[in-house]
């Protein structure tokens, strides 16, 4: 695939401005033996808090939205397909982009060479209307299963047997039924193997695990961890929220009521008179798989529609309506976040789009075919949560409102964003510095993700644990990097690049620049 450098355009970022007295590390004024000196080896380290951000002037972290593609990637143009579901996942894997997603009563398979342009391929494992002519892998029949029931969050399991290789997590669509995982070596063929994976207390089966509840391997405690939903039932809300739980098999995860709540709707969040207005459904959490210690979420902001306190339904709401858009967390371990003052990560579209009513990230994160990119998925539609709700006049009350959907379509669009480029270090335009470290590294070469656009510039200083400048490798020496958009610039100083006389010693690197943006770095061979 060729380079789309049209995509490469920083999209509008939002700045969380930290303090210099809240960057600063005091282990610089411990002694040497007792500071805490982070391996980094030779593993890519990008920003999230301020494990690197010691003595930090005039510096701030940037989370950056993706730039949307407005692209439809899928969309439900077969005669199976009655619509697509919001929860799907994407995955990467043996030089192909893979996409389950939910149609109908049946769960689907596509795939792609670029991650752009996707094929449905006709499996023949499904019967639908007297025809094997789709490409639905469970449902149907399929899988041994008459409905694909809701979920559908698909992982790579590097512990399983072959055979067993790809998992999906499926709860069926009864809201009081468990969490169990389907099997398949190659994403297409699946069966049962693991029923009651999640579940929860009897007999409160109040919709607790009804949403796209994420499963994954986490090679950095070696453990598999989940992301359930779980629900508050705080007052004046279903209070919606994400819990977690781990555990060394798949058969170990605590209860969703016992699971510790990691994201949920609390005072900060916004309220009309005695309701809690908003709650947090789908999470989308990944661990990064190209940096050290970088965990990301993407919670579903919903908000609901109550009586008497807007407008358009003073005495009575539609149930369980609202809006939804996505947000964005970081963290080091999966536990502990970062929520960059909840603004959205993908906003919801203008009047007339196709998701001007609900714009919901799944499951996945892939790489470009250049590796210079990353793309995400989402579930874009102009119809509310609640809009058609059986049993209810939701759709009467919100065509009054003029909330009704002008297309009723929903649709799988593509998202963009630099590789490593969830945050950055955003240097001011009159100059910032930072220092990261101490640390040990493994590697010849000290390589950045770093955008100085036209008139930023950057210089690099190799310190010693004490903050010495490294004869050789003071801020003097460093070639000033400027009209730098690039992935792995490599760092010089007079000229040479060779920063392995230091490796395995305790350094700090201290960054000294202007009106640029620090995505990551990394020590390389």
């Amino acid at each position: 695939m060729h380079a789309r450098s049209h995509f490469m355009r920083v999209a509008t970022a939002v700045c969380i401005v930290h303090s210099c007295a809240s960057l600063h590390a005091s282990g610089s004024n411990q002694p040497a033996d007792q500071r805490e000196v982070l391996d980094i080896g030779g593993r890519r380290q990008v920003f999230i808090d301020g494990r690197f951000l010691a003595d930090a002037r005039n510096v701030h972290l940037v989370m950056h939205p993706p730039v949307k593609t407005g692209e439809y990637a899928i969309r439900p143009d077969q005669p199976w397909e009655r619509g697509i579901g919001c929860y799907n996942s994407a995955l990467w894997a043996d030089g192909t982009y893979h996409m389950w997603y939910r149609a109908g009563a049946g769960m689907c398979y596509a795939r792609s060479k670029d991650g752009i342009h996707w094929e449905k391929p006709k499996l023949g494992l499904a019967e639908v209307d007297g025809s094997k002519n789709n490409n639905i892998v469970l449902g149907h029949g399929a899988g041994g299963a008459d409905d694909a029931g809701q979920g559908g969050m698909v992982f790579e399991d590097p512990t399983a047997a072959a055979d067993q290789r790809f998992r999906m997590a499926i709860r069926e669509n009864d809201p009081g039924n468990d969490v169990r995982l389907y099997s398949s070596p190659d994403g297409i063929h699946w069966k049962l193997t693991h029923p009651g994976v999640l579940t929860f207390t009897e007999p409160d089966k109040r919709h607790h695990l009804d949403s796209q509840n994420v499963i994954f391997w986490d090679d950095r405690i070696s453990k598999y961890v989940a992301y359930m939903r779980r629900n508050l039932y705080q007052e004046g809300s279903q209070g919606r929220a994400i819990a977690r739980s781990e555990s060394a098999t798949l058969d170990g995860f605590l209860r969703a009521q016992e699971a510790p709540v990691v994201i949920g709707p609390d005072e900060q969040d916004p309220r009309l008179g005695d309701y809690r207005v908003l709650d947090y459904y789908t999470s989308a959490a990944i661990k990064y798989p190209w940096a050290q210690d970088a965990y990301y979420m993407f919670p579903t902001a919903y908000f609901h529609y109550v009586p008497g306190e807007l407008s358009e339904f003073p005495e009575r709401a539609p149930i369980n309506a609202g809006p939804l858009d996505t947000r964005f967390a970081a963290g080091r371990d999966g536990i502990h976040w970062q929520r960059f003052d909840r603004v959205p990560f993908v906003r919801l579209g203008v009047k007339g789009a196709f998701d001007d009513k609900c714009a919901r990230v799944f499951y996945g994160l892939v790489p470009s075919v250049d590796g210079r990119e990353m793309y995400m998925y989402y579930l874009g539609t102009d119809q509310l949560h609640g809009w058609g709700r059986d049993n209810s006049d939701n759709s009467e009350l919100l065509t009054r409102a003029g909330l009704h959907p002008a297309q009723r379509v929903t649709i799988i669009s593509r998202l963009v964003l630099r590789r490593d480029g969830f945050v950055s270090v955003r240097a001011a335009y009159t100059g910032g510095e930072f220092t990261a470290g101490p640390l040990t590294f493994q590697g010849r070469e000290l390589t950045l993700n770093l955008d100085t656009s036209a008139a930023g510039l950057l210089q690099c200083e190799i310190q010693d644990i004490d903050g010495r400048p490294i004869p050789g490798y003071r801020l003097a020496d460093c070639d000033r990097i400027h009209t730098c958009n690039e992935m792995n610039r490599v760092v010089k100083w007079k000229g040479k690049s060779d920063v392995s006389p230091q490796a395995g010693r305790p350094v700090r690197l201290r960054f000294v620049y202007r009106d640029a943006d620090l995505y990551a770095f990394q020590f390389r061979p």
